[in-house]
């Protein structure tokens, strides 16, 4: 059978059509603030920052705004966007369901409890201390999750990765609860604040924190996304192709889980990214793993980086900024029960 209609496009058209998306919404959301900036300005600030303009021809508070401002805040929404999105879709892929979402292994229940740590401890006065907390924090749960799921059947099989994925989110849960009913109040407020997960401030520092992991782990999930086609044909047949499922599987998830958590212990827990922009994906370019991927990194950095655009352009009007989180889950929640009643509607 032909394929036809979008799912035709070859690779190098979806890189092409998504570079040319993020690059046109990063540069139209630097335009978006308090103040507006002329698209041009934008541009002549980028040409300065290269040294292939004279930093002269750009006002010199339009040039920190777009450099020193804007720019690393929406480069880590990019970034966050991206890296949840491809973490999703290694997710739906090995777990063959496409209600999976990067947390699925407990990522941000992790992730969350040490941040707590390190509020409680006072060490999230420095940069590096939090979102280093929430890393550990990040793999430790999915250490405990793959060392439970190896002992109890001696092989990684995605129904004893979930069931302890499960217990485990539990588990961290309840020591955040124990920790937080220990708090003071402003710790307890500090974490709530953290767990909504946002861009707000964040600097040059945050956008190096991300960017080595992130694009680590895609490039070489990008590498194996090939593979996943093939697993997706059963363990038996893809082990008659060459392809060892149970290695893989491993690799990637620890791949998936690693890019997540890379991008959580920097803003925070921000859901639906990583569940939403996969499916609507699939839905127009089809199975194809490896093409999936490289769009969902791409539209993932476009979604996030227009939700906070958004919430950039609200709050100019509240002087008051919340959470990019918020938009997100405003918009994903409902699609998650939408994708909720399909399932059970084709069942």
């Amino acid at each position: 059978m032909k394929k036809t209609g979008i799912a035709r496009i070859g690779l190098l058209t979806v890189t092409l059509i998504g570079v040319l998306s993020l690059a046109t919404v990063v540069v139209l959301s630097i335009c978006v603030g308090s103040t507006s900036i002329p698209v041009l300005d934008v541009i002549k600030s980028f040409l300065a920052a290269f040294g292939l303009i004279e930093r002269e021809s750009v006002e010199l508070s339009v040039y920190m705004s777009v450099i020193a401002l804007r720019l690393p805040r929406i480069l880590c929404g990019a970034l966050a966007g991206g890296g949840l999105a491809i973490s999703g879709t290694i997710m739906q892929g090995v777990f063959r369901n496409p209600l999976a979402d990067p947390g699925l292994l407990g990522v941000s229940t992790g992730a969350g409890f040490g941040a707590l740590i390190a509020i409680v401890l006072s060490l999230s006065y420095s940069f590096f201390s939090l979102p280093a907390a929430a890393f550990a924090g990040s793999l430790a749960a999915v250490a405990i999750i793959f060392g439970v799921s190896f002992a109890a059947r001696g092989s990684m099989s995605t129904v004893t990765l979930v069931m302890s994925g499960m217990a485990v989110s539990a588990l961290f849960s309840a020591f955040t609860s124990l920790l937080l009913t220990l708090s003071n109040e402003y710790q307890v407020n500090k974490y709530i604040f953290w767990t909504m997960g946002g861009l707000s401030n964040r600097r040059w520092e945050h956008v190096y924190t991300m960017l080595v992991p992130v694009m680590v782990c895609t490039v070489i999930l990008l590498l194996l996304a090939g593979r996943l086609d093939v697993m997706m044909l059963g363990d038996e047949q893809a082990l008659a192709l060459g392809v060892d499922s149970g290695k893989n599987r491993v690799v990637m998830i620890i791949l998936a889980s690693l890019c997540t958590a890379s991008v959580v212990c920097v803003t925070g827990p921000i859901g639906f990214v990583g569940l939403m922009i996969p499916h609507i994906l699939r839905l127009i370019l089809g199975p194809s793993h490896r093409r999936l991927c490289i769009s969902s990194f791409f539209f993932g950095g476009v979604f996030l980086t227009v939700c906070d655009t958004l919430v950039r352009w609200i709050s100019g009007f509240y002087f008051r900024e919340f959470s990019v989180g918020i938009v997100t889950a405003l918009i994903g929640a409902p699609y998650f029960l939408f994708l909720l009643i399909k399932k059970r509607s084709s069942f």
